[in-house]
């Protein structure tokens, strides 16, 4: 029988346990980046970032019962270190990088949490981050070879083979009535970014063979490119028509989103019939 009188709860004091500290500076710096992206106003962006912490979410969440979490002195010091420097250059105007603050605010955290051995445990949310690190150079290989211009190509042959009277001269998409020029912004570059993070994201959540990885790693930018140039050449139809208010909304309203979905569901019902449906039971573990 429980003697009521000599039972004591035992105080629950969460600023002595460490996680609840890792989970608040966790959650302190994720608030940061999100303020920052907010200023951007850039909804494909934010929506592309979301995806991505998302997925982070997903794979800590998973593996929270496995995690290590034995640090060093000097490793707390020098993941101190990085997540001041972040807060430090946040101060500033333009201090805050987007692509570079959340990947060494997550690497402070992660050595605050794990040390320099423990680290390899969060090898999958690094390499997340890490393509926002790789997209400048995504973007300026995207340039390089003229996206604008294989865009302006792509629309013109969707546009003749659905029997319109089109003509292109350079970046320029003419119809009788009117003509577009594809630019950097319509040229596709951010779809083509967001279908890449993408099909990493599910590469790395899901188990495929060498040969389904290369090919999701092919098909998802085209899927982007594709789809961007019927975008492209909705727009053009709808300056021929002399229709202005649905030319902004599908070019910079949230009809521009529409297709970013677009693009989304047909890469996701590609990898459920071609890979999810019926799974291959010689597929190796989750990578």
């Amino acid at each position: 029988m429980i003697n009521f009188a000599e039972f004591k709860l035992t105080e629950f004091k969460p600023w002595r346990v460490p996680q609840y500290w890792l989970l608040g500076i966790g959650a302190g710096l994720l608030t940061l980046n999100w303020t920052f992206l907010l200023r951007t106003d850039n909804a494909e962006l934010l929506g592309t970032v979301g995806l991505l912490w998302l997925a982070i979410g997903t794979l800590l969440w998973e593996k929270r019962d496995q995690l290590d979490l034995n640090s060093s002195p000097s490793a707390t010091i020098a993941g101190v270190a990085l997540i001041a420097l972040v807060l430090g250059r946040s101060l500033a105007p333009d201090g805050y990088h987007l692509q570079v603050s959340p990947f060494l605010s997550f690497l402070g955290l992660a050595l605050m949490a794990a040390g320099f051995r423990g680290i390899r445990q969060f090898w999958k949310e690094l390499l997340i981050l890490g393509l926002l690190l790789v997209s400048p150079l995504v973007v300026g290989f995207l340039q390089a070879i003229d996206l604008s211009l294989l865009t302006a190509k792509a629309a013109t042959f969707m546009l003749w083979y659905a029997g319109f009277d089109v003509t292109r001269q350079g970046t320029f998409i003419a119809l009788p009535n009117g003509r577009v020029e594809v630019y950097g912004a319509c040229s596709g570059i951010g779809s083509v970014l967001q279908m890449l993070y993408i099909s990493v994201l599910f590469l790395l959540l899901v188990p495929l063979r060498w040969p389904q990885r290369l090919l999701c790693m092919v098909l998802a930018p085209l899927i982007g490119f594709l789809v961007n140039a019927g975008r492209v050449a909705l727009l053009a139809i709808l300056v021929a028509n002399t229709r202005p208010e649905a030319f902004d909304y599908w070019h910079t309203g949230n009809g521009s989103l529409i297709f970013s979905a677009i693009a989304v569901v047909l890469f996701g019902a590609f990898c459920w019939f071609a890979f999810l449906r019926h799974p291959d039971p010689a597929q190796g573990a989750n990578p």
